[in-house]
């Protein structure tokens, strides 16, 4: 188990690639059920972490990988909420589905769709962002009080496969918030080559899909860490009924 659970983590990141649409063409398999395939593949993360936790024989790891656990697991309920604004609208599970609901124009995006989508979106990517483990949320590697949390007794290649995956995963935030809330690659009618078009929207979703992983690392540079307390609070109390509420008037 600890020599497996770097990989499992990393095939839970990886394994979302399949279904990102970077153009209208560039996708490995346009699935029917695209978002909810990401949801579920992501959440292999937590299988890897405890894992690791466990399997490390140390307090500290295990502590690590349960605050981890417990964090993932509540934070995905506000981020799935979220998402489930987008395909009441778009009417589809299919991420090239809920790109081409969309225009290239931004009032033709779902994040201007109405004050519910609009809310959705921040709700999403704070939710990700707990779930990514990434700053302010980063508790379950918070070198200052856990050593390193549940990858205390990992060194060398294994070490790093859990932090390609923490990496990795800020591109598939972005990419995910993007194909929702911000067009996807749509384009202008510009030019009938389709060579040229294919490029030209890998360009524009790529750019769509860095700006917030930009914003991530801007957020980590500004923020401090918050207590574990605060963080299950945050999620509870407030991100999972203004969820709702998200939700409720997006069906409305």
């Amino acid at each position: 188990l600890f020599s497996l659970a770097p990989y499992v983590v990393f095939v839970g990141f990886l394994a979302t690639f399949v279904v990102i649409p970077f153009g209208g063409s560039l996708i490995v398999a346009d699935l029917n059920i695209g978002i909810l395939y990401i949801l579920a593949v992501t959440s292999l993360v937590v299988v890897g972490i405890l894992m690791a936790g466990w399997s490390s024989n140390n307090k500290w790891s295990l502590l690590g990988g349960m605050r981890s656990a417990a964090q993932i697991v509540s934070y995905e309920i506000p981020a799935g909420l979220a998402v489930l604004n987008i395909v009441l609208l778009a009417g589809t599970l299919s991420m090239q589905g809920i790109i081409k609901n969309q225009g290239w124009a931004p009032w033709d995006w779902y994040l201007f769709h109405n004050p519910f989508t609009f809310a959705a979106f921040f709700l999403y990517f704070t939710a990700a962002l707990a779930e990514g483990n990434r700053t302010p949320f980063d508790i379950p590697e918070a070198e200052s009080e856990l050593v390193a949390g549940y990858v205390t007794e990992y060194s060398g290649m294994r070490f790093l496969f859990f932090f390609f995956a923490e990496w990795g995963n800020l591109y598939v935030i972005g990419a995910v918030a993007t194909t929702l809330f911000l067009g996807g690659w749509q384009i202008p009618p510009m030019t009938d080559n389709p060579t040229l078009t294919a490029v030209l929207q890998f360009i524009v979703f790529f750019a769509k899909a860095y700006l917030w992983v930009f914003v991530a690392m801007w957020v980590r540079a500004t923020l401090p860490r918050v207590r574990v307390d605060q963080l299950m609070s945050l999620c509870w109390k407030y991100m999972v009924p203004l969820s709702f509420v998200c939700l409720l008037g997006t069906a409305l």
